[in-house]
């Protein structure tokens, strides 16, 4: 009996020494752990207001780049001697999914600028109006336009 009231006593020592052990977690040391994870939030918000702007001024630049390729194209769809393709410049705002994008086209079709009596250099630039800074810069695209002509390739 007396190994069994000995191993009980020390059983009670033990329990009632972890007991005093545990103190849980100060104040302090809450705060410490409290200001490292708002210093995380506070980091990983930054980077999603960044990932918006970033993607949002993604969408400008990909809908100015489409933009600009529908109207390069209705510009190659014309003929030659097109009204279209006769005013040398124009400038316009168009309206795109709530966004306004400023749309410059250029026509040259003088030796001054490269072009010539059948040749004419198209250039095509749209600009977001809104966008952010990085995005700002314009979508330019270029083109060659040239008259058709006959000539030994022909077909007879």
């Amino acid at each position: 009996m007396r190994l069994r009231n000995r191993k009980t006593s020390t059983r009670r020592e033990y329990i009632r020494k972890s007991k005093q052990n545990e103190r849980g977690f100060t104040l302090l040391e809450t705060s410490i752990a409290l200001c490292i994870m708002l210093v995380v939030t506070l980091a990983t918000g930054s980077l999603f207001v960044y990932a918006i702007n970033y993607n949002s001024g993604a969408a400008d630049r990909s809908a100015a780049l489409a933009i600009a390729q529908q109207r390069l194209e209705r510009l190659r769809k014309s003929s030659f001697t097109d009204a279209l393709l006769t005013t040398p410049s124009t400038t316009e705002t168009v309206l795109n999914a709530g966004r306004q994008y400023s749309v410059q086209t250029t026509i040259c079709s003088t030796s001054d600028c490269g072009g010539s009596a059948t040749l004419k250099l198209i250039t095509v630039s749209v600009r977001p109006q809104a966008a952010t800074q990085w995005a700002n810069g314009p979508v330019t695209l270029l083109s060659q336009r040239a008259m058709p002509g006959t000539g030994s390739y022909e077909a007879k």
